[in-house]
């Protein structure tokens, strides 16, 4: 870590609520390397790596939890990169979506599918489809009605976010197969839909091991932390309003 970041962390930490909330995001100058999430994203390559996956998101700070359509690349959330931003955030907010440790990997190993079908774009496939259903369908998931009860889908974020879109919920099932804690052949035995999702991404995982993933977009990143000039107020006020609204 460069002596500039550590002094730029050190002055946040000094920072009260107002005078942070008076910053642009961009003005915050924050970097992965260094950061509280970088041992996570080596855990992350480490977990991939396990599993002979080839490819290897890149990660950066943006405004929230998501994977640009069709890059090999995860945002996340720049309030986890520092402690001091975890504090405003939950004062904001109520709650820090990727403070635990465990749920932050469940969080990546969902956007790592997402990422992982951009690469191989397995869910063009018609077998993928009757699966888990088109992806064409409308993605709206603040309106999705979730049944807890049902057995078609794998449990790895809240929510029962599986049910969300097809897309979620090949992501959810991606991130439980790849969880090395998951032991999902046991889990999910008695759940036949759910178990028949995951042994098909065991077997394209497999498939995908002989191919090289496509080609990813280079240079822009999609809400990129480093060049977003709106003040934490006003993503804070956008972010309570869109709460509200849901």
């Amino acid at each position: 870590m460069s002596s500039q970041h550590e002094s730029q962390l050190a002055r946040l930490q000094k920072l009260g609520d107002g005078q942070l909330l008076r910053l642009r995001i961009r003005d915050l100058k924050l970097k992965v390397a260094g950061s509280l999430i970088e041992p996570k994203i080596y855990k992350l390559y480490d977990e991939l790596e396990a599993q002979s996956i080839r490819f290897r998101p890149h990660i950066y700070f943006g405004d929230e939890w998501f994977s640009p359509e069709g890059m090999l690349a995860i945002a996340i959330p720049f309030y986890l990169a520092h402690p001091r931003l975890m504090l405003l955030e939950h004062r904001q907010m109520g709650e820090v979506e990727g403070s635990d440790p465990e749920y932050f990997m469940r969080l990546m190993r969902h956007e790592a599918g997402h990422c992982f079908d951009h690469a191989y774009r397995f869910s063009r496939r018609r077998e993928w489809h009757k699966l888990f259903g088109s992806p064409k369908k409308e993605y709206a998931p603040e309106e999705y009605r979730p049944v807890p009860s049902s057995r078609k889908y794998v449990a790895n974020l809240d929510d029962h976010y599986a049910q969300a879109h097809p897309d979620e919920d090949f992501a959810e099932t991606f991130a439980t197969w790849l969880n090395p804690k998951s032991n999902w052949r046991k889990k999910y035995a008695r759940w036949p839909v759910a178990l028949a999702k995951l042994r098909y991404v065991d077997w394209i995982v497999k498939e995908s091991r002989q191919k090289m993933p496509n080609p990813s977009a280079t240079g822009y990143l999609p809400c990129s932390a480093s060049r977003l000039r709106i003040t934490l107020e006003k993503y804070y006020g956008r972010r309570k309003k869109r709460k509200r609204a849901e």
